[in-house]
């Protein structure tokens, strides 16, 4: 007596149709416009970023430059007295 055994039986699917390739297309396309929108924000978000850290930068570098000019202002005065 022989065994039964299980098998997969596997039915070749229908023919693709144009309708299927463009409904395919599409989608690719959408994906790719989506991820192009999205790089686009982030690069904007990243030079805001980059725009304030230089711009804090420039505040610290001139307030530094402007606490040198006043001590220079200072010693000059202070040589000026001896």
């Amino acid at each position: 007596m022989k065994d039964k055994k299980d098998c997969n039986i596997y039915v070749m699917p229908p023919a693709i149709t144009d309708e299927d390739i463009t409904a395919l297309f599409n989608g690719i396309m959408e994906v790719v416009k989506h991820k192009l929108e999205l790089d686009a924000k982030a690069e904007i978000i990243n030079l805001n970023l980059t725009q304030e850290r230089l711009i804090s930068e420039l505040k610290a570098k001139t307030a530094e430059c402007n606490r040198l000019k006043n001590e220079i202002i200072y010693l000059k005065s202070k040589l000026n007295n001896l």
